[in-house]
């Protein structure tokens, strides 16, 4: 059972940690992998001290294996990624309220003789980084590497938070300034189009979590959207729940990652409810895929000079059609 001074500590630190999650909200998809790979490798028992920064040597081969780096380019590829986070200052207010302003990197240092790389961490941002631990573990790191977006590692940042409770409610506007997007993406069509919806796709079939999300009206007006957050039990893997006659997520008869690209497909790709039910478990386990081919479909149907279906039909038809060569091809 915890006393009182273990809570305020779980407390203070999960409270370090969102600090560092909201600054990492502009960082772009390198620098967002870099510092999960950094905080995975921290030491459990290490404690920021006063005036002791720590310096981390970089396993470059394990590096290149997770980034995917081309080796001969590896060194020249992290100098270049230290440089800019040594330029990226975050913000936060210390234990006195005071405000601190430091860089994500403090110092960086290259021995070219022996091709070994380190980088310094600032003393105040070790408490945070070390927040980061618990969820960017060395078995799970491959996972979220996965992720092709940044936008994908903001949203998964911000939900992983709340996975012990699983559920979050944010008012739109709030949510732009979670994501990062506060001059972006005005209308909340545009927002689950090129945001939510492909990062839900993304963090479903890669991550620790399934998410899906409703919305809360006021009046006719969306003023709110509420994220249901649940177990993944094995990355990449469709986990269905039934959740009987609740009415709280569409999680409750699919599971929330063919939820969310049945409505990705229905209401940006025009695409009949019952056509994209069964696309969904056709493609079941090759979203990616769909990711990638669904933009090239509409493309293809935009620029053809004489349309002789909807962009739905069209749509259903062709990505049946590749999806049932794919899996015949895997079949073989």
């Amino acid at each position: 059972m915890n006393t009182n001074d273990d809570f305020v500590l779980v407390k203070s630190n999960a409270l370090k940690t969102n600090a560092l999650v909201d600054a990492m909200s502009d960082l772009g998809l390198q620098e967002l992998r870099f510092l999960a790979f950094a905080a995975s490798r921290l030491p459990h028992d290490l404690k920021a001290e006063k005036g002791k920064p720590y310096d981390m040597e970089i396993d470059v081969p394990a590096l290149v294996e997770n980034f995917g780096i081309n080796p001969q380019d590896a060194y020249r590829e992290i100098k270049i990624l230290a440089d800019r986070l040594t330029r990226k200052i975050i913000e936060f207010d210390d234990e006195s309220g005071a405000e601190i302003a430091v860089g994500l990197l403090s110092n960086r240092k290259y021995d070219h003789g022996k091709g070994r790389l380190w980088f310094r961490f600032d003393e105040n941002l070790l408490p945070h980084l070390m927040g980061l631990t618990e969820r960017f573990t060395k078995h799970r790191i491959k996972d979220v590497y996965q992720f092709q977006k940044p936008s994908t590692w903001r949203v998964y940042e911000l939900l992983r938070q709340y996975k012990e409770i699983g559920k979050q409610e944010f008012e739109i506007e709030e949510l732009h300034w979670k994501l990062g997007l506060a001059d972006k993406y005005p209308r909340l069509v545009d927002l689950r189009k090129w945001i939510l919806d492909p990062a839900i796709l993304e963090i479903n079939a890669a991550s620790d979590i399934l998410v899906d999300y409703s919305q809360k009206k006021r009046g006719r007006r969306i003023v709110a959207l509420i994220f249901h957050i649940l177990e993944n039990k094995g990355s990449g893997a469709t986990t269905r729940k039934s959740h009987g006659t609740s009415r709280k997520p569409s999680v409750s008869a699919q599971s929330p990652q063919d939820s969310a690209l049945v409505r990705m497909l229905r209401e940006e790709y025009r695409v009949s409810p019952k056509q994209s039910r069964q696309l969904a478990e056709l493609g079941s386990h090759d979203n990616g895929f769909i990711l990638d081919l669904l933009p090239k479909l509409r493309l293809r149907w935009e620029q053809a000079t004489e349309k002789k279906t909807t962009l739905g039909t069209y749509i259903s038809k062709a990505l049946r059609e590749e999806l049932l060569h794919k899996n015949s091809l895997i079949g073989n």
